[in-house]
């Protein structure tokens, strides 16, 4: 590979811009409405192509603060993209009273 397409593939990395995880936001909600029976989210994120965990007690905000909940799920995606590079998409869901109450999501670019 070139210098130059390096230089390029690795200027498209990085935390992707407000519309990009707005569009990514809006796909979820869509699928999973907050207000959904949080026992559906699964397999609704499934059916995104996301794979999900559970996660317990305290993640990561997308302005970097530490937040405490009850269990949720955290869901990732990853496609490859152009050459050396993958896109992440990442939602954490938050249930209350067994019902999806927050939906957070980041979406990324990682260059290898």
């Amino acid at each position: 590979m070139s210098a130059a397409a390096l230089l390029v593939a690795l200027s498209a990395c990085g935390y992707a811009g407000s519309d990009e995880i707005d569009a990514e936001s809006a796909a979820i909600l869509a699928r999973t409405p907050v207000g959904s029976a949080f026992k559906d989210v699964p397999a609704a994120m499934g059916a995104l192509g996301f794979s999900c965990t559970a996660g317990r007690r305290q993640f990561i905000d997308t302005k970097g603060a530490a937040r405490e909940t009850e269990p949720h799920l955290v869901c990732e995606r990853e496609t490859r993209e152009w050459l050396i590079c993958t896109r992440r998409a990442r939602a954490i869901l938050i249930p209350l009273n067994g019902r999806l109450s927050n939906v957070l999501v980041n979406v990324g670019r990682f260059c290898t």
